[in-house]
């Protein structure tokens, strides 16, 4: 993924709500591999929680890998880790994201249980 010149910051630096900007494009890639319609009455993954560790400032022009890992399963959530590196030396790391993913019903509003199909591909990985 390309830096955009509109995401630094009056600090010089790529403005941190550009990194999470990168972590949710990378996970709603993963998402669009699966078997999910986002609808008013279907469920989903929703994001439960998310914390970042920037680790080196991104100053434009930047060109990033990320990589993303799924694990730490549990009944109704799922945790992804995000990893932001340079795309031409990956000793470079940007920053690094935790998020915990929760599997709910769009309607309600409510979690529920890890469907058993996603479970299987979450093992697998």
């Amino acid at each position: 993924m390309t830096m955009r010149w509109g995401e630094m910051d009056a600090l010089s630096h790529m403005n941190n709500v550009a990194y999470m900007r990168y972590f949710e494009e990378v996970r709603i890639a993963w998402f669009e591999e699966l078997p999910i319609t986002y609808h008013p009455k279907g469920e989903g993954p929703i994001l439960g929680t998310i914390t970042c560790r920037y680790i080196k400032s991104a100053v434009y022009p930047a060109t990033f890998n990320l990589t993303t890992y799924v694990g730490d399963l549990g009944r109704s959530s799922f945790k992804m880790h995000h990893q932001m590196m340079d795309a031409d030396d990956s000793t470079v790391i940007y920053a690094e994201a935790d998020a915990v993913l929760v599997w709910a019903d769009i309607g309600e509003g409510k979690s529920r249980p890890v469907p058993d199909w996603l479970r299987t591909i979450i093992q697998e990985r």
